[in-house]
């Protein structure tokens, strides 16, 4: 057995820390049907002024858009308001009615992605489609995500609620998003459980670089731990609970151990 060791200093790999990005345009087209009650249609406001916020200190312009029977574009690029977004989210009043989603991705394609509406020639642009079951136009699928597919624009299929353990709606929702599904498919059980993909899905939308971070670590000397039970005891747990929150631990390791004389 090695002597305590009660104060460690060692370094973590973690993605996460913000570097320059490239410009890129989001729009989220918000599923305003009567399916979805006010609250949970609050409950999605309030996922999508999380997710605009945090992705606010890149070089990011976002719309907001509903679709039901009809889709209203509510904030167009040229119109975001960086200080005021909340308030422009808030502001939007749920129409009710059908769920013509494939529509909606039309309307975003033809009227949001365009230089008159702010959007930017040279930026990536990302669609971001809520829905909480299948639509009443899934025919026009294919026709409106190859016009999505001809402007270059990404698209993330969110899903929310108990419809898509369907079948069909799993495979609806999967026409929707870009390829590969496995990165641009979400599921959640409830509107309440959106910001469990918040992070995901904003890392996804703009990834960011490897760094290294050093963190220090005190270990109580009467745990009388070697430097291999500190990685595996301590170490390794702490990075679960980092991965747990979102963050991706590229490695984990003692660089430098530091005996302190009490």
């Amino acid at each position: 057995m090695m002597n305590p060791l009660p104060l460690c200093v060692f370094m973590l790999a973690l993605s996460g820390c913000t570097t320059a990005q490239e410009a890129t345009d989001i729009a989220f087209l918000l599923d305003g049907s009567g399916s979805v009650t006010p609250d949970q249609f609050n409950t999605m406001k309030t996922f999508v002024k999380n997710v605009t916020s945090a992705l606010l200190e890149f070089d990011t312009l976002f719309a907001f858009v509903q679709y039901s029977t009809v889709t209203t574009i509510h904030v167009n690029f040229t119109q975001f308001n960086r200080t005021g977004f909340e308030n422009q989210v808030d502001d939007i009043i749920q129409q009710n009615g059908g769920t013509n989603t494939a529509s909606g991705i039309r309307t975003v394609v033809e009227d949001v992605f365009i230089s008159s509406a702010g959007a930017r020639p040279e930026a990536n642009r990302i669609l971001i489609v809520i829905t909480d079951g299948q639509s009443n136009d899934a025919s026009l699928y294919p026709t409106v995500t190859a016009l999505a597919d001809e402007k270059n624009i990404t698209r993330y299929a969110i899903g929310v609620g108990n419809a898509f353990s369907n079948p069909l709606a799993l495979a609806e929702l999967n026409s929707i998003a870009s390829s590969p599904n496995s990165t641009h498919v979400f599921t959640v059980g409830s509107f309440e459980a959106l910001d469990l993909i918040a992070t995901k899905l904003e890392t996804s939308i703009i990834p960011t670089a490897d760094v290294v971070v050093g963190m220090r670590l005190r270990v109580s000397s009467t745990k009388n731990l070697n430097e291999t039970e500190i990685e595996e005891q301590v170490l390794k747990p702490f990075a679960d609970k980092l991965r747990d929150q979102g963050i991706t631990v590229a490695g984990i390791g003692l660089r430098k151990v530091y005996t302190v004389e009490t």
